[in-house]
């Protein structure tokens, strides 16, 4: 499980710089941080305080841009940006989740 949510962890990162999502990419920082000094229940605790209420990760959606003459818009690829993330925010979830009940 932890091989796994750490790899989970630096691609939530690296998907979430990519998209320019910067907060976000430094609270998963935080809790790979905590994850590589063996504070797992610390690092799910941080995962775990960006859930619930308005602006959470839950309401993170990512592909959004503009286009040349300033007006948003759409990537291409919005639907399967946003199926990895929520894939991995779910799977992220769950190791939070099992640590915190101590399992």
């Amino acid at each position: 499980m932890y091989e796994t949510s750490r790899i989970q962890l630096t691609e939530m990162i690296a998907l979430l710089e990519e998209e320019k999502s910067d907060w976000w990419a430094k609270h998963f920082k935080r809790a790979l941080s905590a994850f590589d000094s063996n504070e797992y229940l610390n690092c799910a605790n941080v995962i775990m305080s960006g859930s619930g209420g308005m602006g959470s990760l839950n309401d993170v959606v990512l592909g959004q841009t503009t286009n040349e003459k300033g007006e948003f818009c759409w990537k291409p690829d919005v639907d399967e940006l946003n199926k990895k993330y929520m894939h991995l925010l779910g799977e992220l979830y769950v190791f939070s989740k099992t640590v915190q009940k101590g399992n």
